[in-house]
């Protein structure tokens, strides 16, 4: 690994280091007289993100049970939340999000996502194989699917 790549992964790791400190400030900030306001404001315990490759988005495939219909599903997903990161080595632990459309069923088109939902599927990744971190709209973790009938 030449001097750049080294640069380059160290400075992904920084950023990934930054965003689980951020992440770790709305789920465990509290004080003494408003509590875990915080995170209640935020109404979120998590930042979305993308992790870019030299051929584009990293995606990985599972299988997780709907929360809705209690159903097995197989689904790919390009959105990830920050678990854990191991500053010596820089390989990250992420969990899969689960990327819905409006009437709220999976989706694999970016431009369709309304909401993402949180899985319990984790992934390992070593940061030399990323490119970019793309950071998202944590609205995305908080938006109602809400289904009007037409009348």
């Amino acid at each position: 690994m030449g001097n750049h790549d080294l640069e380059h992964k160290h400075c992904l790791c920084e950023a990934l280091i930054e965003l689980k400190n951020l992440q770790d400030i709305l789920t465990n900030s509290s004080t003494k007289h408003f509590g875990a306001l915080l995170s209640k404001i935020a109404g979120t315990d998590t930042i979305p993100f993308l992790l870019i490759k030299k051929d584009g988005p990293l995606s990985h495939r599972i299988m997780d049970t709907n929360e809705i219909t209690g159903k097995h599903e197989c689904f790919e997903s390009t959105f990830f939340r920050l678990e854990s990161i191991d500053k010596d080595t820089c390989c990250a632990r992420i969990s899969i999000l689960r990327p819905m459309n409006i009437k709220g069923e999976l989706t694999n088109s970016f431009c369709d996502v309304m909401k993402l939902a949180k899985t319990s599927k984790c992934i390992e990744i070593d940061i030399s194989c990323i490119c970019a971190i793309q950071v998202l709209d944590t609205e995305l973790l908080k938006r109602k699917i809400v289904v009007e009938p037409k009348w």
